[in-house]
């Protein structure tokens, strides 16, 4: 009985090994044909901004600054992924890759080859400014200025460019004029002149900032 436990014991693991094998090499192969395609899914934004030398038009930086400490504070200086929370958590590098790179994104090992794609294949071969223009395009932030308030996004006020942040990208439940909008405004006013703190890159509600 001890024997065949066992022998048991090793075919599991060896399974195991296997899955964990071919799950490694699916994704590098994954991330090498990302890296081979960066160049050109970023070329015109890196036009756009001049191959990373100037800031994506029609968002000032105080405006750029504002967003990033929100949506992305460590933007800067991370190499496309939080890994404080890397799979639980969204830096703009990944939502740009989930937007440009994956034509039905699930939940599970799309997020793993997400993750991968924004370390090893856009974080490396395209400029900082270049992922800004990137993730201001494919989350709609300028139909979306014309949508909510009939205006252009560089002509947007600052109550109504916070309250556009606000929609977290989720403007179903948190639409400008909705109280649910309202509220995370007021959590973003406190969070920016520094009277709470975020918990985390995780606390994307700022909880902390809800008293």
């Amino acid at each position: 009985m001890a024997d065949i436990k066992r022998r048991i014991f090793f075919v599991v693991v060896a399974v195991a090994v296997a899955a964990f094998l071919g799950l490694f090499g699916y994704e590098a192969v994954s991330v090498a044909f990302a890296r081979v395609a960066t160049p050109e899914i970023f070329a015109r934004y890196e036009a756009e901004t001049d191959n990373g030398a100037s800031l994506p038009a029609g968002l000032s930086r105080e405006r750029i600054e504002t967003l990033l400490k929100v949506q992305d504070p460590s933007f800067w200086t991370h190499g496309g992924v939080d890994w404080s929370a890397p799979l639980t958590t969204t830096t703009v590098t990944q939502s740009v890759v989930k937007r440009l790179y994956f034509e039905n994104f699930q939940k599970g090992f799309s997020k793993i080859r997400q993750t991968l794609i924004a370390q090893f294949a856009v974080a490396p071969l395209t400029s900082k400014n270049a992922q800004l223009a990137a993730f201001i395009d494919v989350n709609g932030f300028e139909p979306a200025s014309q949508k909510w308030f009939g205006k252009k996004l560089a002509e947007l006020d600052d109550d109504e460019f916070l309250s556009l942040v606000a929609t977290n990208n989720n403007p179903k439940d948190y639409a400008p004029g909705t109280q649910a909008n309202a509220e995370r405004v007021r959590r973003i006013e406190k969070y920016l002149a520094g009277l709470c703190e975020r918990r985390g890159f995780s606390d994307v509600w700022l909880e902390s900032c809800g008293g």
